[in-house]
């Protein structure tokens, strides 16, 4: 019975670690989702144990002792998350590459190129002064 308890205490307190850090905009609308997600389902398990739901889950599916079950939802899990920020991690890596060279090309332009009056020194001539003739 205390485990139980300890299982609720813990998934309901990660919830409420869950929610805190959505509404301090902590995580991303995307993140936030997938772990409110996961903590509902802890929550939901943990006060399900008490009806031996998860015995009865397991032995449908063919699991002969139920924590083997949780223990391969979580790896199954943990799988799909870590092809998820892999495929996250190789799209901001494009977009970074892009930015660079997009960078790297502004930098490279020469400033009258730019549509700016400056010569190709980057300094502006200096003011005509009035013992110079203007030339035409």
């Amino acid at each position: 019975m205390r485990a139980i308890v300890l299982s609720l205490v813990l998934s309901i307190g990660f919830l409420a670690v869950s929610v805190f850090a959505m509404r301090r905009q902590r995580l991303r609308e995307q993140a936030a989702l997938l772990w409110l997600l996961v903590s509902l389902v802890m929550v939901f398990v943990s006060a399900t144990l008490p009806f031996h739901l998860l015995d009865r889950v397991s032995h449908l599916v063919g699991i002969a002792y139920a924590p083997d079950l949780v223990l391969l939802l979580a790896v199954l899990f943990l799988m799909v998350l870590v092809f998820h920020l892999t495929l996250s991690l190789a799209r901001l890596s494009a977009k970074q590459i892009a930015l660079v060279q997009e960078i790297g090309l502004m930098t490279a332009m020469t400033p009258s190129s730019l549509g700016t009056d400056t010569d190709q020194g980057g300094e502006e001539p200096p003011p005509p002064t009035g013992d110079a003739p203007l030339s035409p």
